[in-house]
Order: structure tokens, then C-alpha cells, then sequence
């Protein structure tokens, strides 16, 4: 199983939050915004593309978890527990302007359930990913 994979992506949402807003109030207007952006993360995963795996990353993920760090944390990550197969979305919550999503994942390689969260906050109209965990 993951050995809590929370240390590997630090969020920056106090920082974030100062100016930000959440995705949304209702799982109808969050949940058609959230699963495109785990869609393509775990496809860059899937694909071992850094680029595509951060597309939706903000500035601090990026500098963080950009070029060579992606590639390392998507090994790491695929060596644990490999390709996603399925994933179902559960919900989310909202704090200081961004908003927590909540995924339980299914791998190829463990028969354990994967929990990912994705924080999300809208900033100049547009939504970017400020944490990221597999637990």
C-alpha cells in the first residue's frame, strides 16, 4: 500500500487561501470542474508526462513538483501501487477559499483502496490545483 504519499505533495492552501475562492457549494457545480482536472493528472501519471501531470498545478505546486520532481514523484507513486483502474468521486468540503475534493481510487497493483484529494481554488477565473495527496 502507499506509504502515505501525503508528505510527497504539500499543499500551499493557507497561503493560497488569502485569495482564492472555492470551486463551488453543491457537488453539481463542483464535481463537472474536479474530475477533468484528476482526469488529467492521473493521465500524466498513466503516461509519464510531467507536463500534462501539472497542467492545472498553480505557481508554488509547479516550482515544487515541476520537471524532474514530477517525473520522480510519478515513479514513486507508480512503484507503490501502479495505474489507476477506476476511480469514484465521494464529495468535498469547502475552507479559506478553496475546496478540498475527494476520490477513492482502485491501482493496478494493490488490492487496497487509494484515497486522493485534490484542493482546488479559483483564482482569476481560473482553477488550480494547490495540494495534492494519495493516502
Amino acid at each position: 500500500m502507499i506509504k502515505n504519499l501525503a508528505a510527497v505533495f504539500f499543499g500551499f492552501f493557507v497561503i493560497a487561501g488569502l485569495y482564492a475562492e472555492p470551486v463551488g457549494r453543491t457537488n453539481k457545480d463542483v464535481k463537472p470542474i474536479a474530475n477533468p482536472i484528476l482526469e488529467n493528472i492521473l493521465n500524466g501519471m498513466k503516461t509519464n508526462d510531467p507536463v500534462k501531470f501539472g497542467r492545472d498545478f498553480d505557481d508554488t505546486m509547479r516550482e515544487a513538483f515541476g520537471g524532474e520532481k514530477a517525473a520522480k514523484t510519478i515513479k514513486q507513486i507508480y512503484d507503490q501501487v501502479g495505474n489507476y483502474k477506476t476511480y469514484e468521486y465521494l464529495g468535498f468540503l469547502n475552507a479559506q477559499g478553496m475546496t478540498k475534493i475527494l476520490w477513492k481510487a482502485k491501482y493496478d497493483k494493490t488490492g487496497d483502496d487509494v484515497l486522493i484529494t485534490v484542493v482546488i481554488s479559483k483564482r482569476n477565473n481560473k482553477y488550480l490545483v494547490t495540494g495534492l495527496w494519495f493516502q
